[in-house]
């Protein structure tokens, strides 16, 4: 998996992308033996080394329902300022998405924003973009904010959207 990832980065090298996003696994991978964080954060690391010398940052997506806490212990155990967070506003499906985002926003060195939230119970709102806007803002987040668009009617919807985001973030 490792050279399969060291291809990528060639390949985000050779596009002349800035970042790539990386998966650590599933919340309950990385729970369900204490070696599974050792080993993510491991394998991690040897990609970053690679993408620091390609110029490319890597940012680890909170995919797979992991935790702002597993998240944040994946960053705190890379070394090197080359890595962060690529940061997917619509993935923390917990009781507290905003205070989730919040958490990781600092390290955060792309955002993917999706139009709706979830919560543990199922619930689904409509994002808050103030509230976005405040903890980017909070955070000192200088990154690029983009669309993930996931629902119906993308043609109909994503000129709106994205005017609201424009709107918001500019």
């Amino acid at each position: 998996e490792i050279s399969k990832a060291k291809k990528w980065i060639d390949n985000a090298a050779l596009m002349g992308a800035p970042h790539i996003r990386f998966f650590a696994g599933t919340r309950q991978q990385l729970e369900s033996s204490p070696d599974n964080m050792k080993i993510a954060i491991e394998s991690l690391q040897h990609c970053v080394d690679y993408a620091a010398q390609k110029g490319i940052f890597v940012g680890v997506e909170n995919h797979g329902k992991l935790s702002a806490d597993q998240v944040i212990q994946i960053v705190r155990g890379i070394k090197s300022d080359w890595f962060g967070v690529n940061l997917d506003t619509g993935n923390f499906i917990s009781e507290t998405p905003y205070a989730d985002i919040e958490k990781c926003a600092p390290y955060a060195v792309n955002v993917q924003l999706k139009v709706k939230v979830k919560k543990s119970d199922g619930t689904v709102t409509k994002t808050n973009l103030k509230e976005l806007k405040r903890i980017f803002t909070e955070s000192n987040y200088r990154g690029n904010i983009i669309l993930e668009f996931e629902e119906a009617d993308p043609f109909g919807s994503i000129p709106q959207y994205m005017k609201k985001l424009r709107d918001t973030f500019e």
